[in-house]
């Protein structure tokens, strides 16, 4: 879990140094200061000499399609910045600055989907974890199972309810309902776990793999 919430922060750090650099040269020759644009060329001509070198290390593990789309454009950066520098047109700025963000919002992509496919693993291992415990008779992982499923559902709540969440309104609120919704049914299956409520536990399991599915779907998309 830690692996991946770097390798995640690492990405959407990433992200934002392109948009970063990108706003820079764009706000640099909108102002027509040419030591301001100089300096903004430089630092993103050096963010791509550093993204080429990485990429020819060979502990890099990109897909080589990948790595071979992101030399193109590596070059072609060096070539025109080295060539022009502050002598660019209007569509040369444009082109650097569209190439960053285009870099950035793949990258944030790659980070929703990345979350996507984790937490739809995690609906759908705990789905399997309460039927098994069900299945087994096995109350005490059963009790485990709803733990962590209940714990997994208020984290899921953490994020709709968070200002820096993008979801669009109905999606958050949906998930909020459901979040809700389990932490009710598991306080109610535990309260009588020598008496289970099978319909309560079924709805619960459904409700991972109905939600596991979407985001896997939509990730596919």
């Amino acid at each position: 879990m830690k692996k991946t919430v770097n390798e995640v922060k690492h990405a959407e750090n990433e992200a934002e140094i392109f948009l970063k650099y990108a706003l820079a040269i764009s706000n640099a020759f909108n102002g027509g200061d040419e030591m301001a644009i100089l300096t903004a060329l430089d630092n993103n001509l050096k963010l791509w000499v550093e993204i080429e070198t990485s990429l020819k290390d060979v502990k890099n593990l990109l897909p080589e399609d990948i790595k071979e789309n992101l030399l193109k454009l590596s070059k072609f950066v060096e070539r025109l910045t080295l060539s022009k520098g502050i002598h660019m047109s209007a569509p040369d700025y444009n082109c650097l600055i569209n190439i960053n963000m285009q870099i950035s919002e793949g990258l944030l992509e790659a980070v929703r989907n990345h979350l996507a496919k984790a937490e739809a693993f995690s609906l759908l291992k705990c789905a399997i974890d309460i039927s098994t415990a069900r299945d087994n008779d096995d109350k005490n992982s059963l009790v485990e199972a709803l733990d962590k499923n209940m714990k997994l559902w208020v984290y899921i709540k953490t994020l709709a309810n968070s200002e820096d969440s993008k979801m669009p309104k109905e999606t958050k609120n949906n998930l909020i309902k459901l979040a809700d919704y389990v932490s009710a049914k598991t306080l109610e299956v535990g309260k009588n776990i020598e008496n289970l409520n099978q319909k309560a536990i079924d709805s619960m399991i459904m409700t991972n793999l109905q939600i596991s599915e979407g985001l896997m779907s939509k990730k596919s998309a």
